[in-house]
């Protein structure tokens, strides 16, 4: 049986620690769409602090397929999110060799839902990994599953304490280090942009 992880807007480390440890690995289809999740956020380390990035949505019932939640056009978020990652992690080390990839998806306008973008985003971060397992996808929604084999509702932006998400502390240099000390467990790009090709190794250690 797959373990099951929901798809979130550049999952934070802890959730490719679990996804790497696991041959057999699923993204969740067929689920419903639940607020104040990761799913439409992430945490990067800003030069004032960990920093929320948010994607605003339309959402049109408070039962809808994650798969069909729409993104929100109103104003240009894209813009203000991929200028606070380039103002968070232009100085870091291999900032430079990932960011055109990101760039681009971030100006792709043709990404109308939440899930194609995220899914864009999870599928260049795998790429930039160098992760030999595909994505795969669930058939049918299922709540038979042992806890152990869950992850769908695991990583909480209600957790204060987010470090204890991870199998072990990842140990890397980060760009406002000395400022804040380390911080653990946020998002994927922390880790990508700060180690770069190490970054696969350390989320297996």
């Amino acid at each position: 049986m797959s373990h099951l992880f929901t798809l979130h807007y550049l999952p934070c480390i802890a959730w490719f620690q679990h996804y790497v440890r696991y041959p057999e690995s699923c993204i969740e289809l067929h689920d419903n769409y639940n607020k104040q999740t990761y799913r439409n956020r992430c945490k990067i380390l800003a030069a004032n602090g960990a920093l929320d990035l948010i994607i605003p949505i339309k959402k049109k019932s408070s039962k809808q397929l994650y798969t069909t939640i729409e993104l929100e056009f109103d104003f240009d978020w894209r813009s203000q999110h991929w200028q606070s990652i380039q103002s968070a992690y232009g100085k870091s080390a291999f900032f430079e060799f990932y960011a055109d990839s990101f760039a681009k998806i971030y100006e792709d306008v043709s990404i109308k839902t939440l899930y194609a973008f995220n899914l864009q985003l999870l599928e260049l971060v795998f790429k930039c990994l160098k992760m030999q397992q595909s994505i795969s996808y669930t058939t049918t929604y299922s709540n038979e599953i042992t806890t152990s084999l869950d992850f769908r509702g695991k990583y909480n932006p209600k957790n204060v304490n987010r470090a204890n998400e991870l199998l072990q502390p990842i140990v890397y240099w980060q760009v406002f280090e000395e400022k804040f000390g380390t911080i653990q467990n946020l998002s994927i790009l922390d880790l990508l942009f700060n180690a770069g090709p190490e970054s696969l190794s350390l989320l297996k250690k």
